[in-house]
Order: C-alpha cells, then sequence, then structure tokens
C-alpha cells in the first residue's frame, strides 16, 4: 500500500475526520522511528493552533445579538410600573445566561492553561534534595538537586518510554518483552536511547554528560545542523559542552558518578572552580573564590555529607582554606 502521508492529512487525523483506510496508513506510517517524531512535532503544533478547551466565544456572541433582535430596548422600556414583573423575569434569564457563560469561560480557560499538568506528571527536586521515582514500567530514576523529570501521563509503558529531564538523575531502566526503548530528552540538544540498562544523565547549564554503568545506551546529539549519536558501552563516559562539542574517555568507577544517591561524594582532581559550580546547582549558593590560584586548586577524596554545611565542611578540612558562608553566598580564600 503506497503510504501518502502529508501534513494536512495528519491535521485532519487530529480532527478526527480520517476515514478507517487513512487511519490504517497512518498506523503503518508510524511503525518508522522518523516518522513517529515527525508526528508528534505535528500534533504539538496542531494543539497550538486548536485548543480542546476553547471557548466558544462566537456562538455566545452570536446568542447575544439573536437576544437583542428579539428582544429590542423599546420592549423592556415602557411604564415601569407596569412592565415590573416582565423586567424581572429578563432579569433573571440574563443572571442565569451570563452565569453559563462565565461558567463556560473560566472552565475553557482553566482547561487550557493547566493542559499541561493534565497530559504529564512532573518530579521536582529543590536545592540540596533528592528524590527516587519508580515509573509505570518499573524503572527507577533517582533525581539530584534541582533537577525535574516529566513523562506522559496516559500511555507510558504501551505507545512510547519518553520522559523529559533537566538537571541530573540515575536511571535503572526494566527490559520489556517488545524490546521497547526508553528515551531520556533534554532541552540540551541530546537524547539517550537504551533498551535496558542503568545510567546516570547530567544536563545543566554549562555542560552535559552521560555515564553509563551496565549494558548499552545510544546518545544522539545534535551539532550545529548535523544529527550526530554514539554508542556507549560500560564505562564510557561521555561529556558534550554548551556546543554539544563531544567528548569520550573510559572510567574505571562509573558509579562514582551517582555516588550522590547516598550522599556521598567523589572527587578525583576535581578543580576548586568545578565544586563551585556543583554548590551553585545543587544547593543554590552563590560561591565567590578570592584568588584565580585557589580556584584552580585540585581536590582528591570521597567523604559523606547530610547537607551543605557538612559539605563545606569537608572541602575546607581537605583543602584547609576558609569557607565563610552568610545565607546562600559562600566566600572561598586562603586561610
Amino acid at each position: 500500500m503506497k503510504q501518502d502521508i502529508s501534513k494536512d492529512l495528519i491535521f485532519s487525523h487530529f480532527a478526527h475526520k480520517s476515514s478507517p483506510l487513512q487511519r490504517k496508513m497512518i498506523d503503518e506510517w508510524l511503525q518508522t522511528e522518523a516518522n513517529e517524531e515527525l508526528y508528534f512535532a505535528w500534533l504539538e503544533e496542531w494543539e497550538q493552533t486548536h485548543p480542546q478547551y476553547l471557548p466558544q466565544s462566537e456562538l455566545a456572541l452570536e446568542n447575544y445579538e439573536a437576544f437583542l433582535e428579539a428582544n429590542p430596548q423599546t420592549h423592556l422600556q415602557p411604564e415601569l410600573t407596569a412592565s415590573e414583573p416582565a423586567v424581572s423575569s429578563n432579569r433573571r434569564y440574563w443572571f442565569r445566561w451570563l452565569a453559563a457563560a462565565s461558567v463556560v469561560l473560566v472552565l475553557g480557560g482553566v482547561g487550557w492553561l493547566f493542559r499541561g499538568s493534565l497530559l504529564y506528571q512532573t518530579y521536582q527536586t529543590a536545592f540540596g534534595e533528592t528524590k527516587s521515582v519508580v515509573l509505570p514500567d518499573g524503572s527507577k530514576v533517582t533525581l539530584n538537586a534541582n533537577s525535574l523529570l516529566r513523562l506522559p501521563r496516559f500511555g507510558f509503558g504501551t505507545k512510547n518510554r519518553e520522559v523529559f529531564l533537566k538537571g541530573e538523575a540515575s536511571f535503572s531502566v526494566t527490559h520489556t518483552p517488545d524490546h521497547q526503548k526508553f528515551v531520556v530528552k533534554t532541552n540540551k540538544q541530546f537524547d539517550v536511547v537504551v533498551l535496558g540498562t542503568e545510567f546516570s544523565v547530567y544536563a545543566r547549564q554549562r555542560i552535559s554528560k552521560v555515564v553509563l554503568s551496565k549494558g548499552k545506551v545510544q546518545v544522539r546529539y545534535q551539532q550545529g545542523r548535523t544529527q550526530k549519536q554514539i554508542v556507549l558501552t560500560p564505562g564510557d563516559l561521555v561529556t558534550l559542552d554548551r556546543e554539544n562539542n563531544m567528548d569520550k574517555k573510559a572510567v574505571s568507577h562509573p558509579q562514582n558518578y551517582a555516588a550522590w544517591e547516598q550522599k556521598r561524594f567523589v572527587f578525583e582532581e576535581t578543580s576548586l572552580q568545578d565544586v563551585a559550580y556543583l554548590l551553585q546547582e545543587n544547593y543554590g549558593l552563590e560561591v565567590e573564590i578570592k584568588d584565580k590560584d585557589l580556584s584552580e586548586r585540585v581536590i582528591m577524596g570521597s567523604f559523606r555529607a547530610e547537607n551543605v554545611d557538612q559539605l563545606l565542611q569537608s572541602i575546607s578540612e581537605l583543602l584547609d582554606i576558609s569557607v565563610v558562608r552568610q545565607g546562600n553566598r559562600v566566600q572561598l580564600s586562603d586561610k
């Protein structure tokens, strides 16, 4: 069967105007991954121009004009004493009509305003907080501080397994009998595609990272106008800068990149400047390092910290430096 699928046909399908034959063609067309991505892009475009909860204001206006034609003002203003009951009756009609119109407008506006909450489940952590989540398919996600995970409320695990991540999280993905892919999307122009595995994703403003502990994943990323991809094996670490320039290397202990799940911090020749970025991203602190040489000093070691104050104390002891905190501002300097 020739599958001539156009944007107009898909839009007709969204409007429930496609025939059974056309729906079958669309189902076959969606078997290709690229077509599926295009389908959801068109769906988002169609929904923006065809809100499902749009109030029927034009119809209300037509009803209002028809009412005025059927009840001209001259009919409402003879002698007040003689027509008082009619005026009261008309007022009651108006009140009921306006109340009904208000309900339509309020429900329509609220439904459209909270459309995202209706369609998607969102998990979010505050500064200094971590959270573990079990997804409908049994996969486990642990969110690091200042992070967000979003997934569809309907169809997850049956139609697709796609989630959106902003921040940092570790994943333990279950394998499905039909080998359904699990996709982690980010706003950093890269996605992670897996079947069943354990990995960590870091998608912050400065850089992005993917570390694979078990299994096999594919990282798809956009560099300029070129779509690229790379396959990771256990122990691989991929780093992407702001322009998505990719660097890949092997690490001996990939599990250390998710040590924060146990409130443990592992520093392997980590500069104090990078530690300052961690304090900013995970705890919302503004960090000032008084000296450039100090910012380049590196930390080696592993320790636990239940909160940010314990972390600052450990940094002070490891580097033998002065750490002064006032609210959300932290100053690091030599003693």
